[in-house]
């Protein structure tokens, strides 16, 4: 290494940086004029220059990105915030006018039974634990004139009975339990039986009108409303259409299948009818 320090070409390198050295200075003397070899200079520094402005730009955008990126986050979070909000008032506004629906049928209905009693509108506040009938809690009882065994309806028709009752809320037992009977007949007056739930086709909320005569011409499309042949139910409420008509096992007579008017899955209120002419009275078929 010393040797080289001592070579010829050692000597001729540090003439040719003191010269590169002496010409900035002397260009740094001419006032902005450009001096004798600067362009030569500039073609030898300028890759270096570039170089070095590129990593500048680099290092300036990162870190812009990383100065803003809490910013940006604050705001991604306020937006989010923002949609959540939104999509409750949607869903509220949907609740309401649901329930603004109901109400109007609700109307209807008082209009078309002028001589019945019904409760204001119920709220469904829960449902009954493994119930496979589909059985749900309100929110009024006693308190609000609801009875045990009050038939319970929406607009759309029947739904069920009073089953348990406080003073501020009330269990509903559905036309979908077997263990809740029906007077029914068809709209043409034709046929009459006795609506029930079934454990298969409640699944499928679904219920059945048995005790049909066997030469019944009941079809498919067919209404079905109520009697006032068990006492539980007024004369004219919607129950449902038929779905089928099957024979029963006994092959003694047939039975329906009936899909609800009402639509158990989506209903959010029901009102009871508190009174009305022969309430708790059997009468035979009509």
């Amino acid at each position: 290494m010393g040797d080289f320090f001592r070579q010829h070409r050692f000597r001729i390198l540090i003439c040719i940086i003191a010269l590169l050295v002496g010409m900035m200075l002397y260009s740094v003397t001419q006032e902005g004029k450009a001096a004798p070899g600067s362009s030569i200079l500039n073609t030898i520094l300028s890759p270096l220059q570039g170089s070095a402005n590129n990593l500048s730009e680099k290092s300036e955008s990162f870190l812009s990105s990383f100065t803003n990126g809490s910013q940006y986050q604050a705001e991604l979070e306020e937006l989010k915030k923002e949609n959540a909000q939104l999509k409750n008032e949607l869903t509220d506004f949907e609740e309401t006018k649901q329930q603004l629906a109901e109400l109007q049928q609700f109307m209807g209905i008082k209009e078309e039974n002028e001589t019945h009693t019904y409760s204001e509108p119920c709220t469904i506040i829960g449902y009954v634990a493994n119930d496979p009938f589909h059985g749900f809690i309100i929110n009024k009882g006693s308190d609000d004139g609801i009875s045990l065994h009050d038939p319970v309806i929406t607009g759309e028709g029947i739904v069920g009975i009073i089953s348990t009752i406080s003073s501020n809320s009330a269990t509903v037992e559905t036309i979908l339990s077997p263990d809740l009977s029906i007077g029914a007949i068809s709209a043409n007056n034709k046929n009459t039986g006795i609506a029930e739930g079934e454990i298969a086709l409640a699944s499928q909320y679904k219920c059945r009108m048995i005790y049909l005569e066997k030469d019944s011409d009941l079809q498919k499309g067919d209404l079905i409303t109520t009697s006032s042949a068990s006492g539980l139910f007024p004369k004219g409420y919607l129950i449902g259409t038929v779905e089928s008509v099957e024979i029963m096992e006994s092959g003694l007579s047939k039975y329906a299948v009936i899909v609800p008017a009402v639509d158990f899955e989506s209903m959010t209120s029901v009102a009871a009818i508190i009174d009305y002419p022969g309430k708790g009275e059997t009468h035979e078929q009509d």
